[in-house]
């Protein structure tokens, strides 16, 4: 019987604390990135430079063949008496 309490009363805590455990959750503005660090993502990309739609030439992933059907379960045996001679 304690642990059937116990559990219920972290329970209980668990919904009363919720709510204050949300409270903080505000959205925040977040800062603009720093233009340096834009401009050496832009550089890190070289071939765009050389072939900028190397992208677009990228193979089309295409689906695995469908399997192939199972064969069918063998016939079921003759009823009646069973000859093991």
């Amino acid at each position: 019987m304690p642990s059937t309490f116990a559990g219920c009363a972290v329970l209980v805590l668990y919904v009363l604390l919720s709510p204050a455990a949300r409270a903080d959750d505000t959205p925040r503005k977040t800062e603009d990135p720093d233009p340096s660090f834009l401009e050496f993502l832009g550089s890190v990309d070289g071939l765009s430079e050389a072939n900028p739609n190397y992208l677009a030439q990228a193979g089309v992933a295409h689906p695995a063949p469908p399997p192939k059907p199972a064969p069918p379960p063998p016939p079921p045996p003759p009823s009646g008496v069973k000859n093991n001679e």
